[in-house]
């Protein structure tokens, strides 16, 4: 089997691979969720990405060492935690179901105090480039969370977290995390219970 066609494409000054009709797990996080010295080890690991082929399995060992240091803090609830906020929270919870306007498929989701993570599947029917979704997405649920709050300014971190999910098995991998981030830092007992995940 012949490996899926990919395009690489830059995002500020990183680099991205995008998997055509791809199925992806992305994690937004909020601007101030991060402390800056993990962003600049982020922005290493990232940039180390750059040189290695998509398909290869040192880019998957690669994402995992990024997606794991990028975690640790995220799941320590650091940052102002905004999403705390059930009118916040519900704003990308809109905006998320609101792709259907797209004919992008997002079938699982879960927004935690400081980030969201999300499955997003592009429509073959009318395929759209990751970029121009995430684009959409932040774009107008930091507009609206800013009139929210009477603020003006970046919400969103600019850079987000995606991998491209292989096969079924990481698929549903990828569901069980997802569904269980809320419970394993102790916002619920069930994730059925985070009126925030899906």
């Amino acid at each position: 089997m012949p490996p899926p066609e990919t395009t690489l494409f830059r995002r500020g000054k990183l680099p991205h691979w995008e998997v055509k009709d791809g199925r992806y797990f992305v994690t937004v996080r909020l601007r101030d969720s991060l402390p800056h010295e993990v962003v600049l080890r982020l922005r290493e690991i990232h940039q180390k990405l750059q040189s290695i082929s998509p398909q290869s399995p040192e880019f998957r060992i690669t994402q995992r060492v990024y997606f794991r240091t990028m975690e640790k803090y995220l799941d320590a609830g650091t940052g102002s935690c905004a999403l705390k906020e059930p009118a916040l929270a519900e704003i990308v919870a809109d905006e998320l179901l609101a792709l259907r306007d797209w004919q992008v498929n997002v079938l699982h989701y879960s927004i935690m105090p400081n980030h969201w993570h999300a499955l997003i599947g592009p429509s073959s029917d009318n395929p759209r480039p990751l970029a121009t979704i995430m684009k959409r997405i932040k774009g107008r649920s930091g507009l609206r969370i800013n009139r929210t709050r009477k603020q003006s300014g970046p919400v969103w971190q600019r850079e987000w977290f995606d991998h491209w999910i292989r096969n079924d098995v990481e698929w549903d991998k990828t569901v069980r995390y997802i569904q269980n981030n809320p419970v394993k830092v102790h916002l619920v007992a069930r994730w059925q219970d985070h009126p925030w995940t899906r």
